[in-house]
């Protein structure tokens, strides 16, 4: 037979240092799980591994691997299958690790994990007040705020759906003009290039037609130049000639050394002083001023590039904003074009949106997009020493104006940045503020 307190554990009308507990079958199940415990029947572990006898439910010994067994008492603990469900009237219900329960601290508002550890251990044991009431004021008071930001985000969100729709249309038909606008553009362009070339043709032959006597006249006068300087070279040469009389080296073993002298005094004699070079200038061209019609197309060339590049740039970028924010995003149109900054006692963070982060003047990462319903990336920022390349997570809340709320470094060059944004409410946000579903222990994290 089990023990007093064991029977206990399984029936919550018991009390608590005079106050009651929140009726319950099974200590430490929710109510939509009650029905999984049948007293009187043998108890199937809910993992289905095998069965035991109902009275080792809550006995303090684990039989069932997923602690299902067990689910009021702290005896298998290590496992997350089974928690600890505290009701905490008053309050928002919660659930805690079963390593939690009978451990002396009180971790439930209600103090109901602690109740069997009081039942064993009457004397010396911390008694758990039941805060539920003052807690659940508090949680209240924050729900509502909540519920007051909420409704704000979402007006705040449908009117720059609303904005954001419009500017899409017309974006989108702005497109579909230039679209439109750009072949015929593209044929004048074409057009004032052929007309181009063609003048400049004419004008080459013009000035080929007016030029070539004058060129032909400036050839013969430097023809006429040259033959008068060659005349004068050859006639140079002619006297050195006659005034030298060579030396004749007869006797060559006699002489030898004297030959060699001889030698290199004929060399002398027979090679001519080099000549300078006839310098020649260069007449130029002289250019003739452009007419006015000349001066008209090429203005008028320049306007027609300068207007095709403008379409064709205007429709690049109109397209790049339409791809950059699909329609299930433009509650977060406002960031578009927009920089939010933090500052910490270290550096400056920059957020631009749809373009890059910094931290003051280190990038942290080139906007990569949405990667999630309320998370974005920033990528292939700069490398850190030894690599990685920096890179930052937006994780979004909901908020009636935008404001980067904090921003860390949980692993090195990698960071994280809390963002409150109109765009990230939620009609669906409302029933949890007006009925909290039940805490969960990785909700603190």
């Amino acid at each position: 037979m089990a023990a007093p307190w064991r029977l206990g554990s399984l029936l919550a009308a018991t009390s608590l240092a005079g106050r009651p507990l929140v009726e319950a079958m099974v200590l430490g199940v929710s109510p939509e799980k009650q029905a999984q415990y049948r007293p009187g029947q043998p108890f199937r572990c809910l993992n289905g591994e095998k069965e035991v006898p109902f009275a080792s439910v809550n006995d303090d010994f684990c039989d069932c691997a997923d602690g299902s067994d067990e689910p009021g008492s702290g005896a298998c603990s290590g496992q997350e299958e089974t928690l600890f469900y505290c009701a905490n009237a008053g309050s928002s219900s919660q659930l805690v690790y079963s390593s939690r329960v009978g451990d002396g601290i009180c971790d439930c508002c209600d103090g109901s994990d602690e109740a069997q550890l009081m039942k064993r251990r009457p004397q010396g044991t911390t008694v758990c007040s039941d805060t539920c009431v003052e807690e659940g004021q508090k949680l209240k008071a924050e729900r509502e705020q909540k519920l007051k930001e909420l409704r704000e985000g979402l007006r705040v969100k449908q009117t720059a759906i609303e904005e954001a729709k419009k500017k899409r249309t017309e974006q989108q038909s702005e497109i579909q003009r230039l679209q439109g606008e750009l072949p015929s553009l593209e044929a004048s362009l074409e057009e004032l290039r052929k007309k181009k070339e063609e003048a400049d043709a004419v004008k080459m032959q013009a000035e080929c037609v007016t030029e070539l006597p004058k060129l032909r006249e400036t050839v013969k006068t430097m023809q006429a130049k040259i033959d008068s300087l060659e005349a004068e070279l050859k006639t140079l040469k002619g006297d050195t000639t006659s005034t030298t009389t060579k030396k004749v080296i007869s006797e060559y073993t006699k002489w030898m050394d004297g030959a060699e002298a001889a030698v290199e005094a004929e060399d002398d004699l027979d090679s001519p002083e080099e000549e300078a070079p006839v310098e020649t200038k260069e007449i130029p061209l002289a250019e003739k001023p452009k007419t006015e019609e000349e001066d008209a197309l090429s203005k008028e060339l320049k306007e027609m590039e300068a207007k095709v590049k403008s379409a064709k740039d205007s429709k690049s970028g109109l397209e790049k904003q339409l791809k950059e924010l699909p329609e299930e995003r433009l509650g977060f149109a406002a960031l578009q074009d927009k920089c939010l900054e933090y500052q910490t006692s270290e550096y400056t963070y920059k957020l631009c949106f749809f373009k890059d982060a910094k931290q003051s003047h280190t990038t942290l990462g080139r906007w990569e997009g949405f990667s999630g319903p309320l998370e974005a990336k920033f990528t292939n920022g700069d490398m850190c020493y030894g690599g990685p390349a920096r890179s930052l997570k937006v994780i979004f809340e909901c908020g009636a104006e935008e404001a980067v709320m904090d921003l860390n470094e949980p692993s090195r060059c990698t960071y994280q940045a809390t963002v409150k944004h109109p765009g990230a409410c939620d009609s669906a946000m409302e029933a949890d503020l007006h009925k909290p579903p039940t805490k969960h222990p990785k909700d603190e994290l």
